[in-house]
C-alpha cells in the first residue's frame, strides 16, 4: 500500500529552524536533473566522463548528508528530502550504464535542430551549434568505441535515429548556414565532421553493434525497490506496486464494460472503442484540430474556474521533427521556458503529422491513434490545465531546487488527473468520449504493471506488447514504441497512475481540512505553488502552504 499521511491538525512550524546560507548554497548548485540521469549532452561522452559523473553524484549526497536534518523544518527541510530523492535517483541511474547498450544515448546532436529555432540572435546560435557539433563528432565516435551490448530493439530505434539525423546535415544545418550571414560559415567544417561521425555510427550500429554480446534492458528487482523507496519515496515494493497495477487494471475494465452497457447493450467496450477510434479529423487538418482541443480546453478551465492563470500565456500545436518521430507514437509536449519574441510564455504541442508517403495500412493506423477522442481527452494532459499550466507555475517557484527539477509521480500524475478532473467538471461532449477517457485511462493503468513486471523479470517484452494489443487496445507498432520507451526509463511511466490516485487523495483530505471554505481553484493553485516533488513531499508542501495563508 502506498503510505497517505492524511492531513491533520498540527501546531504551525516556522519556514525553517535553520537557514545556513551554506546548505542553501548547496541546494541551488544542484543542476537539473537529465533524462535517465546522464546530463552529459555537453560533454564528450567517454567512459571517463560517465564515471566522474557518477562520482560527481555521490559525492553531492555524501555532501547532503553532512548537514544535520534534526535542525531542519519546513520549507527547507522538504527541500534537503527532495534533493536526496534527485540525487539518489541519479545515482541509480548512473550505475545501470545504459551508455554501454543504448545508441540513443550518443545522439545529443539531434538538440541541434531546437537551437537553430531558438529566438536567440544568429551570434549565438552560431556559436552554441558551433559547440554543439564539435562535440557530436567526439560523442558518436566514442559511442562506437563504448557501445558493447546488443539490445536488439535499442539498436533498431537507435539506427532509424541516426539514419533520419541526416536530415539535420543536409537540410536544416546548410539552410541555417547559407540564411545566417557570413559568420555562420565557421560551422561548415565541423559539421561535416560530425556527418562524417554520424555515417561511421550507422555503420556501426547496422554492421558491428548485433555482433556484441546479447544482453538485457532490465533494471532488476534491487534496483527497481531502491528506487521506489530513495527516489520516489513511495510506501510501495515491486511486489506490492504490481498488485495494485493489476488491482487498478481491473477496476477500470469494470467501469468501461458497465459504461459499455450504458452506451449500447449489445457491444463490448472493445467494440465501441474501436468505433470511436476511427472518427477522426481531416488528416491534412490534424494539427489544426489539436489546437481547436487546446483552445477549448483553455476556455473550460476559465469558464469553470479550475485554477487562476495570471500569466500571458500560449500553445501552439505544431508538426514533429522527423527524425523524433519513431521515439513516441504521438509526439512531445514542450513547456514554455521563457517568453516568445511576442513577450509571450508559448508552450508547443508536438504532434506526429500525417504523411501522404505512407501505405494505405500505415496511413489507417496512424488516423485511429489519432482520433477525435484522444485529442480531446489528451488536450487537458498536455495544456490546459496539465503540463502547459503546472509548467509556468514550476518556474516562478521561489525555491531554484524546484524551479528546475521536476518528477514523473506528481508531473505526469498531475496531467492524467487533469483527464479525470475535465471528466468530472463535464469537459467531454458524450459517453462515448468519456469511454475512450477510460481507455487511456486502463493504458496509464497498464503502465504500471508492465514497468514493474519487464525491469523486475515479472514478465517480458513480450508480454508487454500483448497487454497492450490484446487488453488496452493498442496497435501493435503503437505499443511497440510505448513499450520502448519503458524499457529506457525503467519508473518513469509508474508517475502517471500512481501520482494521479496520489493527488485525488490529496483533494479528499484538503477538502475534509477545509470544509465548506473548500473550492478547487485554490487547491489547485495551492498545490502548484508547492512544486512538482514526490508524492510524500507535495503533501508535506501543500500542509505548509495551508498554514502560511
Amino acid at each position: 500500500m502506498i503510505l497517505s499521511v492524511a492531513f491533520s491538525c498540527r501546531p504551525k512550524q516556522n519556514v525553517a529552524i535553520d537557514t545556513s546560507p551554506e546548505l542553501m548554497q548547496f541546494l541551488d548548485s544542484l543542476s537539473p536533473g537529465r533524462s535517465r540521469g546522464l546530463g552529459l549532452s555537453e560533454s564528450d561522452m567517454s567512459v571517463e566522463s560517465f564515471n566522474r559523473l557518477l562520482e560527481k553524484t555521490q559525492k553531492q549526497l555524501a555532501r547532503l548528508h553532512s548537514f544535520d536534518t534534526a535542525q531542519l523544518a519546513g520549507d527547507l527541510l522538504i527541500d534537503w528530502k527532495f534533493a536526496e530523492s534527485l540525487l539518489a535517483g541519479r545515482e541509480i541511474d548512473q550505475k545501470a550504464q545504459r551508455w554501454r547498450k543504448d545508441p540513443r544515448v550518443y545522439m545529443a546532436f539531434t538538440g541541434v535542430s531546437a537551437v537553430i529555432e531558438s529566438p536567440a540572435s544568429n551570434t549565438r546560435k552560431i556559436s552554441q551549434v558551433n559547440k554543439n557539433l564539435i562535440l557530436a563528432a567526439q560523442q558518436l565516435a566514442n559511442g562506437r568505441s563504448q557501445l558493447d551490448t546488443f539490445v536488439p530493439r535499442f539498436q533498431e530505434l537507435g539506427l532509424f535515429m541516426a539514419e533520419n539525423g541526416r536530415a539535420l546535415f543536409e537540410k536544416e544545418l546548410p539552410d541555417f548556414i547559407r540564411n545566417a550571414g557570413d559568420s555562420a560559415n565557421v560551422l561548415i567544417e565541423p559539421s561535416k565532421k560530425a556527418k562524417e561521425e554520424l555515417e561511421l555510427f550507422i555503420g556501426f550500429l547496422r554492421d558491428e553493434l548485433p555482433k556484441k554480446p546479447l544482453g538485457s534492458f532490465v533494471l532488476g528487482a534491487t534496483a527497481y525497490n531502491e528506487m521506489l523507496q530513495r527516489q520516489f519515496l513511495l510506501g510501495y515494493d515491486a511486489d506490492s506496486l504490481f498488485r495494485f497495477g493489476k488491482a487498478q487494471f481491473e477496476k477500470t475494465l469494470s467501469e468501461l464494460e458497465e459504461l459499455a452497457k450504458k452506451i449500447d447493450p449489445k457491444k463490448t467496450w472493445q467494440q465501441l472503442a474501436t468505433e470511436i477510434k476511427n472518427e477522426y479529423p481531416n488528416p491534412q487538418k490534424m494539427i489544426e484540430a489539436h489546437q481547436e482541443w487546446v483552445d477549448k480546453s483553455k476556455e473550460h478551465v476559465l469558464r469553470n474556474n479550475l485554477i487562476p492563470i495570471p500569466w500571458k500565456e500560449r500553445v501552439r500545436v505544431v508538426p514533429r521533427v522527423p527524425y523524433l518521430r519513431k521515439t513516441s507514437y504521438y509526439g512531445n509536449f514542450s513547456v514554455a521556458k521563457m517568453k516568445d519574441k511576442d513577450s509571450i510564455f508559448t508552450s508547443e504541442w508536438n504532434i506526429n503529422p500525417f504523411e501522404e508517403q505512407w501505405d494505405e495500412k500505415r496511413k489507417k493506423e496512424y488516423l485511429v491513434e489519432h482520433d477525435w477522442g484522444v485529442i480531446m481527452v489528451t488536450a487537458p494532459h498536455e495544456t490546459y490545465a496539465g503540463h502547459h499550466i503546472q509548467g509556468l507555475y514550476q518556474r516562478e517557484n521561489p525555491s531554484k531546487l524546484r524551479r528546475e527539477n521536476s518528477i514523473s509521480i506528481f508531473g505526469e500524475g498531475w496531467g492524467l488527473y487533469n483527464e479525470q478532473l475535465f471528466r468530472e467538471t463535464g469537459f467531454y461532449p458524450n459517453d462515448k468520449i468519456v469511454l475512450r477517457q477510460l481507455q487511456l485511462r486502463l493504458w496509464r493503468n497498464a503502465r504500471v504493471i508492465y514497468d514493474v513486471g519487464m525491469h523486475t523479470e515479472r514478465m517480458t517484452y513480450d508480454e508487454a506488447v500483448k497487454l497492450m494489443t490484446e487488453e488496452v487496445g493498442f496497435l501493435p507498432w503503437a505499443a511497440q514504441l510505448e513499450i520502448d520507451a519503458a524499457c529506457a526509463s525503467p519508473g518513469y511511466f509508474i508517475g502517471y497512475f500512481t501520482g494521479m490516485m496520489e493527488i485525488l487523495k490529496m483533494r479528499e483530505d484538503y477538502k475534509k481540512l477545509k470544509g465548506e471554505k473548500f473550492s478547487l481553484s485554490e487547491f489547485h493553485e495551492q498545490l502548484l505553488r508547492v512544486g512538482s516533488m514526490p508524492i510524500q513531499l507535495m503533501r508535506d508542501g501543500l500542509w505548509l502552504e495551508e498554514n502560511q495563508h
